[in-house]
């Protein structure tokens, strides 16, 4: 039998996820309406994982990457769980029970066959009105890994790099990525 859930009347709020079952999909939250995701598919874990470890070796003392943990966008009506963001370590000692976008210095998401409008428009807006200064986009299918920095309240693409294609920069910290590392 399968449980159903009504929406509370003022719209879903983070404090609401605390109610719902723990049945394996990801529970986010877009202006009160509630987003439900599918597990992750092997190209789509296997990209996490590797970026992940890349962004890890490189990033510098004081700078944590994690995964799995949702931020608040704005309110508590928006809450997104970026595939990986960094963030300062301290933003670890603050004494609340959710992070907010004010915490994160990078957030990437990878593309899922499931729901790229997500992470190509919804997301991608309500975390540059959010102020977050970087936001990478993988795509597995595409092999292509799109570099977008904030600009005023919208990101600008500052480049796609395809595996061979090394990208070097001093920002968020000074880091050498090449897609090959984490994209089949």
């Amino acid at each position: 039998m399968t449980e159903s859930f009504a929406p509370p009347i003022d719209g879903w709020t983070v404090d609401d996820l605390y109610e719902l079952p723990d049945t394996g999909v990801r529970y986010e939250i877009f202006d009160g309406s509630l987003l439900v995701s599918p597990a992750a598919r092997v190209p789509h874990l296997r990209a996490t994982t590797l970026l992940r470890r890349l962004l890890d070796r490189q990033a510098p003392d004081g700078v944590i990457v994690c995964e799995n943990a949702g931020l608040t966008i704005h309110t508590r009506r928006t809450y997104f769980i970026p595939d990986l963001f960094v963030m300062p370590a301290v933003a670890l000692d603050k004494d609340v029970d959710q992070l907010d976008q004010t915490d994160a210095i990078l957030v990437v998401e990878v593309l899922s066959p499931s729901n790229p409008g997500n992470d190509l428009v919804l997301k991608r807006h309500y975390y540059a009105t959010g102020g977050i200064r970087h936001y990478w986009i993988v795509n597995p299918k595409a092999r292509t890994l799109t570099v977008l920095e904030l600009d005023g309240e919208t990101y600008t693409e500052r480049a796609v790099f395809e595996p061979g294609q090394v990208w070097e920069s001093a920002e968020p910290f000074p880091l050498r990525i090449d897609p090959a590392d984490f994209l089949l």
